[in-house]
């Protein structure tokens, strides 16, 4: 007797038309639920068609969805909260990744052992980001003022011809250009954690007057991302594959980075707190026109995740 073997697939089939939806993002590891999803079908399992549109920073997917290029923008918190200060009416929809990214990077024979030889020393920083956020805070914890440094504008294109080269005696960057740095310098140079355990939050963002007639997408898209932290919890080593492919990293970079990230979808309140920080910040520095706090409470979505993920879902009421 013959025996016939039917093979299942774990992705159920999608059923009716595809909806487009165009995703900006960064082209980094922390995305990672977005590539899985995308790899893995769940994306059409959930009928909708998307489109990463691939960027360099989460301000340009912000940009992207500003310009109508984009329908969710993926993005850390830090250009969010300036985004928001110049008025744009955005929505968080959920926290896609919690990660610590940030770091002094500086040249051992610069007389650098310890926090306080960077005093005097030429620190290269990008102005206006979460990294020049990030070195203000761990100063004053380590008992420093910016005023104590000379610090120098340094744009992540000139991060490793300027501590290469000798222009700068230190560096505040983050990956992958720190694993870069090391790579090229060895021993010659040192690393110190600089965000005080501060996590940045990786963000998924739609306009608001989009939200308003598209909830049922963004339940779905959310229902995606899901399955796909499902999956990366159970196979990690497939999933670490995915994102190597898509981005085209070496296999010992992403695994050195891997456990610097907390992939999974949520919502809390930590997210605000950390907002009103940074926003505060950025008012104290004359960064912006606004003179006060936005309500950022009420740029957070919650429905969307209450439908495709309650258990992520931990907004105080």
């Amino acid at each position: 007797m013959a025996l016939s073997i039917v093979l299942l697939s774990c992705t159920p089939r999608p059923e009716g038309t595809l909806t487009p939806l165009r995703v900006a993002a960064p082209a980094l590891e922390q995305n990672a639920l977005i590539y899985v999803a995308a790899e893995k079908g769940y994306f059409a399992a959930n009928r909708l068609d998307v489109t990463i549109k691939d960027l360099d920073t989460g301000a340009a997917s912000l940009d992207a969805l500003a310009k109508g290029e984009a329908q969710v923008a993926e993005t850390a918190e830090f250009p969010l909260v300036s985004a928001i200060l110049a008025g744009g009416d955005l929505r968080v929809v959920a926290i896609n990744d919690r990660f610590e990214n940030d770091y002094i990077i500086f040249k051992k024979d610069s007389g650098i052992a310890r926090f306080a030889d960077l005093k005097g020393k030429r620190i290269g920083v990008t102005q206006n980001a979460i990294s020049a956020f990030y070195l203000d805070r761990f100063l004053v914890l380590s008992g420093m003022q910016p005023k104590e440094l000379n610090l120098v504008d340094t744009k992540p294109a000139d991060f490793e011809t300027a501590l290469l080269s000798g222009r700068i005696d230190a560096l505040v960057a983050w990956q992958p250009y720190v694993g870069r740095i090391e790579d090229a310098m060895a021993d010659k140079v040192g690393v110190w954690p600089v965000q005080n355990k501060q996590l940045v939050y990786g963000l998924l963002v739609c306009n608001s007057t989009w939200l308003g007639g598209n909830a049922a997408v963004v339940q779905r898209f959310l229902k995606s991302l899901r399955m796909a932290r499902d999956f990366l919890v159970r196979h990690q080593d497939e999933a670490k594959a995915v994102v190597a492919k898509r981005l085209g990293l070496e296999a010992p970079y992403l695994e050195s980075v891997w456990g610097s990230h907390q992939f999974d979808l949520s919502l809390d309140n930590s997210l605000v707190v950390a907002m009103e920080d940074e926003a505060r910040w950025k008012i104290d520095g004359g960064d912006v026109k606004a003179t006060s706090l936005p309500d950022f409470v009420r740029t957070i979505y919650r429905q969307g995740l209450d439908a495709a993920y309650p258990a992520g879902q931990n907004m105080m009421r």
